[in-house]
């Protein structure tokens, strides 16, 4: 190659450098601004999201005008910018409640005994009821309305003592002060705030047994809601003509249902000679005119009457008498006590073509009975639908249920470990447990026997409850 070739070469070479140089640093300013624009871009998304997003706007304080009472207005060169407002879905109001009701809560004196020892400290008056009523809380939850029949006054230790009777039916005197079992009861509070706990917060009071300690008994159980649990209504008792003329209504989801509760009569009338109000009582004229004013209050009206003859399956003629009266005023709902035992249930049409059913006796809640029939018992379950101008009950079912105890012959009073069962949950293994198997009337107790006797009372009619759909109610 000779010199001017190599030149030429030379020139050629330096020149494509100096073309390729020029070309990465314009390549390195393209990225470089493709870079910064892509931050820009980014800061301004950001900038205008946090602008627009009304839980990330920073509270200014505003800066007062020369005239504070006069606001500044937006000039036109002003931008106003609107700021959206998200709208929260409503939770729907379900159109319907549910209620379920049992029967006799009725505490007697092996209850109080093992209530006194389970304490610890033997005859100081104070009682331990605790888990009772636990095998039956998912049951009692389930329902908006949970009723249950205070079958005796929950009147406090006010000073009464055991009467001859008394002393002679337990075999020592009492040492309980004013709690009593059989014949003139009255239960510890202790026992109320078991029941409480677990869901029931409806009370029926109206009993044979409410002026058993007499209408001191009565103002001192009244008392004790008002103070202790002003939650829970309660119905059939009374400390003034202004309460006795007042419907107990209870209201949830804009839905309200008028309670009322009356008793055949009662077996001392000590209260009711000092203060006639003080406990509702079947009287037709007196029951009609609750019923008119409780409809003009309420959507549904249901009664809780105590009625019936005591451990009779069959609906005695005062029943049918006075059901017949119940439709006739309008009653939505009849869900009776008493008997101590399970009857039957019907449906009656009333005048207006509207259905009543009836509850003629749910029997017991928690008890002592030694006879195995009495151990059934029933709860009441029911849903009232208010849909516009409509307003009807789609369920009155039953669901069973087993009253259940222990025996231990080394005590006094031998009954213990008091509980109450689902008859869908009661097992072959608790049935040999039963402490009414110790008695000659309750040796002919067993599950089947308490399953054959649901279905000849309540046959179609009875519940059982699936916990994977239980009609769209979600416990409490």
């Amino acid at each position: 190659m000779n010199r001017a070739e190599y030149e030429r070469k030379k020139r050629e070479y330096l020149a494509k450098k100096k073309r390729n140089q020029k070309i990465r640093v314009i390549l390195r300013w393209v990225v470089l601004v493709l870079v910064v624009a892509g931050i820009v871009a980014g800061l301004i998304g950001i900038l205008s999201k946090t602008k627009k997003d009304p839980s990330k706007e920073s509270k200014t304080t505003p800066v007062p005008t020369a005239d504070p009472g006069v606001s500044k207005a937006p000039t036109p060169t002003e931008e106003v910018t609107p700021v959206p407002t998200s709208t929260p879905t409503p939770t729907p109001t379900p159109n319907f409640v549910s209620m379920i009701a049992v029967g006799d809560n009725l505490y007697d004196w092996d209850m109080l005994e093992d209530g006194d020892q389970k304490n610890g400290k033997v005859g100081d008056g104070q009682f331990d009821f605790t888990g009772w009523y636990d095998n039956i809380r998912p049951y009692v939850r389930m329902a908006d309305f949970a009723v249950i029949n205070q079958e005796t006054p929950l009147g406090g230790d006010f000073g009464y003592n055991s009467s001859d009777t008394e002393v002679k039916f337990i075999g020592q005197k009492n040492r309980w002060g004013s709690y009593h079992g059989y014949p003139t009861f009255n239960t510890p509070y202790e026992a109320s705030e078991e029941f409480v706990k677990i869901g029931f917060n409806i009370v029926t009071s109206a009993t044979n047994h409410s002026s058993d300690h007499g209408y001191k008994a009565i103002q001192k159980t009244l008392e004790y809601w008002k103070t202790q649990h002003p939650e829970v209504a309660v119905a059939g008792i009374h400390d003034s003509e202004e309460s006795k003329n007042t419907i107990t209504v209870v209201e949830k989801y804009g839905i309200k249902i008028a309670i009322l509760n009356y008793t055949y009569g009662l077996n001392l009338t000590t209260a009711i000679k000092e203060a006639p109000y003080s406990v509702d009582v079947l009287e037709p004229k007196r029951v009609k005119s609750d019923v008119e004013k409780a409809k003009q209050l309420a959507d549904f009206v249901v009664v809780f009457p105590h009625w019936g003859k005591e451990y009779e399956l069959s609906v005695i003629d005062d029943q049918k008498d006075w059901a017949k009266r119940f439709a006739e005023y309008g009653v939505d709902a009849v869900i009776g006590a008493h008997p101590h035992i399970c009857e039957t249930m019907e449906f009656i049409t009333r005048p207006d073509g509207g259905t009543m059913p009836v509850y003629y006796s749910l029997g017991n809640f928690i008890s002592i009975f030694k006879n195995a029939d009495c151990e059934l018992e029933g709860m009441a379950y029911l849903e009232f639908v208010k849909d516009g101008d409509r307003k009807y009950i789609r369920e009155s079912t039953i669901i069973p249920l087993v009253n259940h105890y222990n025996y231990d012959k080394n005590r006094f009073r031998s009954r213990c470990n008091f509980t109450v069962y689902a008859l869908q949950d009661y097992t072959e293994e608790l049935e040999k447990e039963h402490g009414c198997l110790k008695f000659e009337d309750g040796r002919k107790f067993s599950k089947k026997r308490m399953e054959d006797l649901a279905k000849q009372l309540w046959g179609d009619n009875i519940k059982v409850v699936d916990w994977n759909n239980i009609n769209g109610v979600s416990s409490r």
